[in-house]
Order: C-alpha cells, then sequence, then structure tokens
C-alpha cells in the first residue's frame, strides 16, 4: 500500500509559465505538463522550488497542483510541495488539501518546519505536532535547499523512516555515502529515494535510490528516463548518459529557470513566456546563442547515443 502511489524513476521538479505576479499561464502550464509527460517521465513534483513555489500566495501553489493533477488525468502519479506557508496549522491544512485534489503525497520541506537553530530533536518534535493533525494522509519530505539547507542527518533519518506516511523524499547532499546511508533505511522501511545530483546518479542508482528528481529534467528529461531505464540492463550507457549530465550540468548555473523556460520555448517548441521570479533570474537576446549552442549539443548527443538507445524519445 504504502508505495504504490510513489513510482520508481523520474519525477521532474516542475517550471511553472507566468504571465505575470501572482498569474499563472494556465495554457502554457498544460503544455509543459504533456512535454513532460511526452519525455517518458515516471511522475511529477508541482509547487516544488524550481516551480518558484516561494514567489507564490498559496491560493495559487494549491492551484497549480489541482491543474497539473487534472492535466496528468492518472497517466503519472503527482506530488504537490507545501512551501513557504507560515504555520503548522496552514502548512497542514495546505497538505490536506493537495492530497484531497489528487495528489499522491504532499511534501514538506526540512527548513519549513523549524527554524536554521533549532535541533534535531527539536525538529522531531515540531514533525509529531504536524502528524497529529495532518489527517493520515500520504507525505514526503524535501532537502530544499531555500532559505536553509537542512539535512536528513542519521536522527532525522531514523524518525522519517519510521513514519509510515512519509513515502518520498528529494535527496540534495549529492554525496553518494550520504545516498547510500538513506537509500539503506529507506530499502528497510518503503521510503523512496530521489536524487537531485545529476552528476552523480549513475552511481547513486547502483546505490539504491529509487530515482531522479533533479533541475537536468527541465532540459533533457528524456536522456534522465533512459539512464533510468537503462541502469540495470545497459549499465554503461547509463554511466555514459552520466558523462554527458556532468558536462553540461552548467546550463543550470545561467539564470535558471528563466533559461530553462527559454530553452524549451525556443528548443522544444513550448509556447511559453521566460518570466521568472526566482532569485530574480532572467534572459536577454545575449543568452540566446548558449541556449541554441545547448540544444545543439543535446541534439547531438542524443543522435550520438542513438544505436545503443534506439527508443531514444527525440529532445
Amino acid at each position: 500500500m504504502k508505495n504504490k502511489a510513489i513510482s520508481n524513476g523520474i519525477w521532474p521538479v516542475m517550471l511553472t509559465p507566468f504571465k505575470e505576479r501572482d498569474q499563472i499561464d494556465w495554457k502554457g502550464l498544460e503544455e509543459l505538463t504533456e512535454w513532460y509527460i511526452a519525455q517518458g517521465v515516471h511522475g511529477l513534483f508541482s509547487a516544488c522550488l524550481s516551480s518558484e513555489a516561494l514567489d507564490m500566495n498559496d491560493a495559487n501553489k494549491l492551484a497549480l497542483v489541482r491543474r497539473v493533477v487534472e492535466i496528468a488525468d492518472g497517466r503519472v502519479p503527482v506530488v504537490g510541495g507545501v512551501m513557504g506557508v507560515e504555520t503548522r496549522e496552514k502548512r497542514m491544512e495546505m497538505a490536506r488539501q493537495v492530497v484531497a485534489d489528487g495528489a499522491a503525497a504532499a511534501v514538506l520541506t526540512f527548513c519549513d518546519v523549524a527554524s536554521e537553530e533549532t535541533s534535531d530533536e527539536a525538529w522531531v518534535e515540531e514533525m509529531d505536532r504536524h502528524l497529529e493533525i495532518s489527517g493520515g494522509i500520504p507525505m514526503g519530505v524535501y532537502e530544499c535547499p531555500w532559505p536553509y539547507h537542512r539535512m536528513m542527518t542519521p536522527l532525522l533519518t531514523e524518525y522519517v523512516a519510521q513514519q509510515p506516511q512519509f513515502l518520498f523524499l528529494k535527496e540534495t547532499s549529492g554525496n553518494l555515502s550520504e545516498i547510500e546511508r538513506k537509500c539503506r533505511a529507506g530499502a528497510l522501511s518503503g521510503l523512496k529515494i530521489f536524487s537531485a545530483d545529476a552528476i552523480t546518479i549513475a552511481d547513486a542508482y547502483k546505490l539504491g535510490v529509487s530515482g531522479f528528481s533533479g533541475l537536468q529534467t527541465n532540459l533533457w528529461a528524456a536522456l534522465h528516463v533512459k539512464a533510468f531505464e537503462c541502469r540495470k540492463s545497459k549499465p554503461e550507457l547509463t554511466d555514459r548518459l552520466q558523462e554527458f549530465f556532468r558536462e553540461y550540468n552548467w546550463a543550470l548555473s545561467k539564470s535558471y529557470p528563466a533559461s530553462a523556460k527559454q530553452y524549451l520555448k525556443t528548443a522544444c517548441g513550448l509556447d511559453i513566456g521566460n518570466l521568472s521570479f526566482l532569485n530574480g533570474a532572467a534572459v536577454d537576446e545575449s543568452d540566446q546563442e548558449w541556449i541554441d549552442e545547448l540544444a545543439k549539443a543535446i541534439r547531438g548527443f542524443t543522435t550520438e547515443v542513438a544505436e545503443t538507445a534506439a527508443d531514444l524519445v527525440a529532445v
């Protein structure tokens, strides 16, 4: 029962197209959601940091998750982030609504639950209070780096793994020894671990992660799908894909997520704008050259591996 709604594989951290602040481009969101699904992904993480949920009002966060669930229409499961909500009561009210609207789980961030100076023991006590008013809904946790980066320490790992409500962990350390430790705990409890680190993902698969949920899914999701699907049958291809992920990871340091939206618009033909609010990200005409070069590199690499992966989705 615990894992049925959380499939292994690739869970994009979804972007959000905007018309202006607090005005989501709903037509663009539908087109974007269909693009992810066409890439072969196994689930969708909506209202996360890449979705710019911290720059949305609470009503829009809920509306965003609800609409993604409607568009996905059961083809892939959706988890919905509950981020930047001020109080425990409001946070859990939103979490219950996210699940009522059809999400497979409501995902809390470690840093929202308690302040940075709070001890792990106090964090556990506060999470206990959250669970008391949760109504038993399926939940996930996310090592979100903003507003501060609280990680799942051994104490928190033991606690989270023991709670049957927690189905999903987005792991953001990028440290293989940490990933292995969390995977061992998850394997015993059924908690599924999804790495956010593309440059170690082939190695993380060997350690038992359930899949990938990171920024690169907003540029070349189909390549990550292939890396996941080949991890056992053609591990050499997954290793080769990891080399590509490592080589081109620089693209995520350039005005993300505005640049990712511009890439999807110009390279993939999506009718979305590049308006973004996360970290003041913006692109202009000078960025188009490197975006075009990136698109060319992705197409070239896809062709290069096509003989080994004949069923690779075109990107």
